[in-house]
């Protein structure tokens, strides 16, 4: 058995800052990730940097092609996709690289790639690739080892090849004819991502809405911003079958009482993440998980086990990068620093890497209502911001909730041109607790879209 101060299941972007950090404060700390291909976890390898990165090269194959509205004419446009694929494949892999150096040059760490699992309460077995198997024991055991794209009972979808999100991404070619099934932020940002780069998209969705968690206008904004360029939607569809035969995929479903079928060529299944706490033996442990096997843990991400921490998407939650760090911003100050740092009231942004792009802080309408909270709605819309005006980019809609006692924002979302940037601007007020009429006379710089936060919040009553 080998002792160590810290156990560290997973190098997510919880998991690496944790190890650097205890181990640069002198802790003896070993770091378990069960692949090398997989260090920096899943945003860097199979997330974030890689759909972000083709999505960009889509976004500007679509400028091209729509720079007629600005008087410019360009001849047809084509990609090379291979060279698209190289320069994101590259950038995946040095952030990989500077992930391993930087792990690699840490005093006081050791990486171990193998597969872990719990043996005991404070016990940790490790699978080696090459056989070889490890005991580890430690006070402190950090779990950051995340999720998996979840699948789907079909019936036929066995015989039929199907993608995930990490899988479409690797493509050699692009898809003539691509069937979505998920309507969620990754099935939007890929489904428009493909459908710029020339690709046949429809999107099947069970729900009556996309992005169903959601308010329904801001649903309805960006369905119908998507629909303009060309993707297609299949809403309320209760999906019975898939086939496919001569390289064609056929997949059935019904609305109401009406029988449909749609082909395409490529099918990308993306509803949903199942947590990864099923291989990890927790049961040995006595760690508690919900009914979706995700791990409970208390507001300083503590489970029911003293000592045994759970990071990042594993716990359940919103699944974010930025969530995954700032949960080892809490774990690492109250270890440390002895602080007594929390996960509650901690204001929540994310951004739809859709173009427009939608930025998301604070509380939906659908919330609000739900708290029962005493609010003001202020919207204004896309063709208002002076600074999209010039750029011939008007589409999107603001809208920001405000509580009508205190005077402070409770949430707001942001279609728009750099939406995330805005919501950003708009969290940092939130945090600062600056009443919304504030906001409404900041001097910001014109013209920027940011400027635009004064029309916003000038519709206050």
């Amino acid at each position: 058995m080998i002792k160590r101060d810290a156990i560290i299941i997973g190098s997510g972007q919880a998991g690496n800052p944790l190890a650097l950090k205890l181990s640069g404060a002198g802790w003896e700390t070993v770091l378990i990730e069960k692949s090398e291909d997989m260090l920096g976890g899943v945003c860097v390898n199979v997330g974030c940097t890689p759909s972000k990165t083709l999505i960009a090269s889509a976004k500007v194959m679509h400028k091209i092609k729509t720079a007629g509205k600005h008087g410019i004419s360009a001849p047809e446009v084509s990609v090379d996709f291979e060279i698209t694929q190289k320069r994101k494949n590259k950038i995946v892999e040095d952030s990989r690289k500077g992930v391993k150096k930087n792990l690699g040059e840490a005093e006081n760490l050791e990486l171990i790639i193998g597969t872990a699992s719990f043996s005991g309460e404070k016990t940790i077995s490790v699978q080696k690739e090459n056989g070889e198997t490890l005991e580890f024991t430690a006070p402190y055991i950090f779990i950051n080892a995340g999720c998996r794209p979840a699948s789907l009972k079909i019936d036929g979808l066995d015989d039929v090849k199907w993608y995930n999100s990490t899988g479409i991404l690797e493509l050699t070619e692009i898809p003539e004819k691509l069937i979505v099934i998920g309507s969620g932020y990754i099935g939007l940002e890929l489904g428009q991502m493909y459908s710029r780069f020339g690709s046949e998209v429809t999107i099947v969705e069970k729900a009556g809405q996309i992005m169903s968690n959601e308010d329904a206008d801001i649903a309805n904004d960006i369905q119908k911003i998507l629909e303009e360029e060309g993707l297609k939607f299949h809403l309320n569809a209760d999906i019975e079958k898939v086939d496919e035969k001569d390289n064609r995929i056929t997949l059935y479903f019904t609305k109401g009482k009406k029988h449909h079928q749609i082909e395409g060529t490529h099918l990308l299944i993306v509803t949903g993440r199942k947590s990864n706490a099923d291989s990890l033996h927790l049961e040995k442990a006595g760690i508690k998980t919900d009914d979706k096997e995700y791990i409970k843990v208390n507001s300083k991400l503590e489970t029911n086990v003293g000592g045994v921490y759970a990071l990042g998407d594993i716990k359940g939650g919103p699944q974010f990068t930025h969530i995954a760090y700032n949960d080892y911003v809490i774990v690492s100050d109250n270890i440390l620093n002895d602080k007594n740092v929390s996960t509650k009231d901690r204001i929540i942004p994310y951004t739809v890497f859709t173009d427009p792009q939608v930025g998301r802080v604070g509380l939906s309408e659908k919330e609000a209502k739900d708290k029962k909270l005493n609010f003001s709605v202020v919207k204004i819309a896309g063709k208002r911001i002076t600074r999209g005006l010039e750029s011939a980019e008007t589409q999107g809609l603001w809208k920001a909730l405000v509580d009508k006692d205190s005077g402070l924002i409770l949430g707001a979302a942001i279609i728009g041109t750099e939406g995330g940037e805005i919501a950003s601007i708009i969290q940092m007020a939130m945090k600062g607790k600056i009443p919304a009429k504030d906001v409404a006379t900041f001097i910001f710089s014109h013209p920027t879209y940011s400027e635009s936060l004064n029309t916003l919040f000038d519709e206050l009553e």
